[in-house]
């Protein structure tokens, strides 16, 4: 906590510009430490159409969320772009959707969903196992969709290659 807190003082005083006024340089300071708190607080997790995900399950996929959206604002994925496509109809909410033959967590901007930002994710298998993705495999998925692997990595090791 008081590390991010140190961290928004730190982006307040860099957007100060010399010889501005005070008001000025209050305004563009308060800009900064918005932006920045803001990148970092995660989207809430929402039940799409046709939920099969309950709310117990859903709760621990929250938790998982979290830590993982943590992580990535802490190494800096979030530093220059955001988690949501421009497009997404919906900004505030990630759609869980149970995709049951998934081999790992998917965020995308999915037309057929409405043009809503979706986690796609095996939470509940054809067998009836109900499945919560790790923060390292939530982390992974949050990577692919702001950042991307390289043409190298996704040839190398299939990063960001999701069936």
């Amino acid at each position: 906590m008081i590390g991010r807190i140190l961290m928004l003082a730190a982006m307040a005083l860099a957007a100060c510009k010399p010889g501005a006024s005070s008001e000025d340089n209050m305004a563009m300071a308060n800009a900064a430490a918005e932006k920045a708190g803001n990148q970092c607080v995660p989207p809430a997790l929402a039940a799409a159409d046709g939920d099969s995900v309950g709310s117990a399950l859903r709760d621990d996929i929250k938790k998982s969320f979290e830590t993982a959206y943590r992580n990535a604002c802490a190494k800096h994925v979030l530093k220059d772009r955001t988690l949501m496509d421009a497009k997404a109809a919906d900004q505030k909410h990630l759609f869980l959707v149970n995709a049951s033959e998934a081999n790992a967590a998917s965020i995308y901007m999915s037309e057929v969903d409405g043009n809503r930002m979706v986690l796609e994710y095996p939470f509940l298998t054809g067998d009836g196992v109900t499945h919560v993705p790790s923060p390292e495999e939530l982390e992974e998925a949050i990577y692919c969709a702001v950042v991307g692997a390289t043409p190298e990595e996704q040839e190398s090791s299939g990063r960001c290659l999701v069936d």
